[in-house]
Formats: C-alpha cells, structure tokens, sequence
C-alpha cells in the first residue's frame, strides 16, 4: 500500500499519538479551562469529546463519498451538530474519551485501508469545506485537532 493511503494513514497515526500525548499533559484544571469564549464555550475537554463525535460522523460521509455519493447533505447545519454532539459526552470520564478517541482514530484508519487510490479522488460535499475531494477531508481529520490543540494552547497561556 506505498500510495497516498500509506501518507494519509501515517498522518493519523501520528496525530492520534500526538492528541492523546498533548491532552494527557494537561492539568485537570487545564481540561476544564473554558477555551472558546463564543459558541459552543467548550473546555479543553469537551474539545476532546468534539473530537470525537466529529470523526465519527465523517466515517458515514467517507463511505458515502467514497461510494458515489454526494456527500455532507446541503441542509446540514453544522453549528447545531457541533453544539448538540459534543454535549452528549459530557458526562464520561476523562480516561473514557481518550479510550473513544482512540477508537474512532483506529476505525478511520481501517477505513482508509479499504479504499482504493481513485476512491481518495472522488468528490463530495463537506460540511466545512464545501465541495472537494475525499482524501482532502479524510486529511482534515488530523489537520482540525491539530488546529484545535493549537487553540487550547492559546488560551491557557
């Protein structure tokens, strides 16, 4: 599998690792430290449980993608879906959120192993990025906790 699929299941590897070792190395007063000040105001925790409610909804758009579909429906509406899902996991427990995280990381992966090069090719509609390509989305998956963790370090600084 020496394709963009190796590249792409080396990146979410490594940003699993990455998350795990950055949301690990927070105080228990840093994960309840509210990060953002508008929206949704998530802690550091919940952006953990954003994390993963968003992966797992991308596996349905991944496969639809990667079977012809469409993708992300035009209705979607992304800040109810943020704001409702993430909630949701609000009552497990540190440990539990990093055991979910890991596993919605580990079943994105096995996804990406099942697709084929043209699959990565294939294009659909995101509910963030709009219209695009399957692999630039299954890429975002590690760019956006990235993008988040930074966010985290801003505001406990």
């Amino acid at each position: 599998m020496a394709d963009r699929r190796t590249d792409i299941i080396a990146g979410l590897e490594k940003g699993c690792e990455d998350s795990i070792a950055f949301f690990k190395s927070l105080t228990p007063e840093e994960l309840n430290a509210q990060v953002y000040q508008d929206g949704a105001k998530w802690t550091a925790k919940q952006v953990l449980a954003h994390f993963i409610t968003v992966e797992r909804s991308m596996h349905w758009l991944f496969k639809n993608i990667a079977s012809g579909g469409s993708g992300s429906p035009e209705d979607f509406d992304l800040e109810r879906f943020n704001r409702t899902q993430t909630s949701k996991l609000d009552g497990l427990t540190f440990d539990e959120l990093i055991s979910q995280f890991t596993t919605a990381r580990e079943d994105t992966i096995s996804l990406v192993k099942e697709l084929s090069e043209e699959d990565l090719d294939r294009e659909g509609l995101h509910a963030f990025h709009g219209h695009g390509k399957l692999e630039k989305f299954i890429r975002w998956a590690y760019e956006h906790t990235h993008i988040h963790e930074n966010e985290i370090r801003q505001a406990l600084r």
